[in-house]
């Protein structure tokens, strides 16, 4: 699976070395996002506000499967749980009992994921910080965040920066990444507990 993954990395490398009219800063995130077919990694959340003060933690697990499915856990210090099979969304509070299920619409609305359910292109304009390291400003006027940055290390997203219109910054650092691992898609679809009050679609 490693080989396998490598080997796409070298081949989209290529392609941009070969059409040097094609390699803008666009171009060279997709070829570092386009190899990822599935993904699973362990992260840790630290929110700063305005004056670089912590204000949050949290840690837990994320699993992303082409073309739009979706697991979001956070474990701690709070559980829940976002999942999505690329058509209906569930969001478990295990503190509240409660889910809400909603439609899931990702080119209607951009989010700080939607450079992963489509061509970053579509939703951001995109600018090189380095080779490594990208500036996603969303093309949508309404956006609830600034813009985010995204940092690779050897072909594999090790943290997300996501800035936001109260000058706060949380920062998603990534660890344990698996890059295309076998999920199964009964990963991303969500049967809720007994007992759990359940809001929005049947």
């Amino acid at each position: 699976m490693k080989l396998v993954f490598i080997r796409k990395v070298v081949m989209a490398l290529l392609i941009v070395i070969a059409n040097p009219v094609l390699a803008n800063s666009a171009d060279r995130l997709n070829v570092l996002l386009q190899p990822i077919d599935s993904l699973k990694a362990n992260f840790v959340q630290t929110v700063y506000d305005k004056k670089q003060k912590v204000i949050q933690n949290a840690a837990g697990i994320i699993e992303f499967k082409r073309p739009q499915n979706f697991r979001w856990h956070i474990v701690e210090p709070d559980p829940t749980l976002v999942v999505t099979d690329g058509k209906t969304m569930w969001n478990y509070d295990e503190m509240l009992a409660q889910v809400t299920v909603e439609s899931f619409e990702p080119l209607k609305e951009v989010s700080p994921l939607s450079f992963l359910f489509a061509d970053p292109q579509v939703n951001f304009n995109i600018d090189e910080i380095n080779a490594t390291a990208f500036r996603l400003t969303p093309k949508q006027d309404n956006a609830a965040f600034k813009h985010l940055e995204l940092f690779f290390n050897r072909g594999k997203i090790t943290q997300l920066h996501l800035y936001d219109h109260l000058d706060q910054i949380t920062v998603f650092e990534f660890m344990q990444v698996q890059s295309n691992p076998s999920l199964a898609d009964s990963r991303f679809s969500f049967v809720p507990p007994a007992g759990v009050d359940v809001i929005g679609e049947n």
